[in-house]
């Protein structure tokens, strides 16, 4: 089993969060805003094509 001697510091986890972040975006970024757009014109054109009841 894997035992640390010391806490992780503060800057270390800040660079690893800040790294995951970017990459995160740069990786996923494109194809979320695609499929946002997607969603959001269907359901605008769900919401539009209902009449009053």
């Amino acid at each position: 089993m894997f035992v640390r001697g010391r806490f992780l510091s503060f800057p270390m986890v800040f660079g690893a969060t800040l790294i995951g972040v970017v990459s995160g975006k740069a990786i996923f970024g494109p194809p979320l805003e695609e499929y946002w757009k997607k969603k959001l014109e269907e359901e605008g054109a769900k919401e539009g094509g209902q009449g009053p009841t």
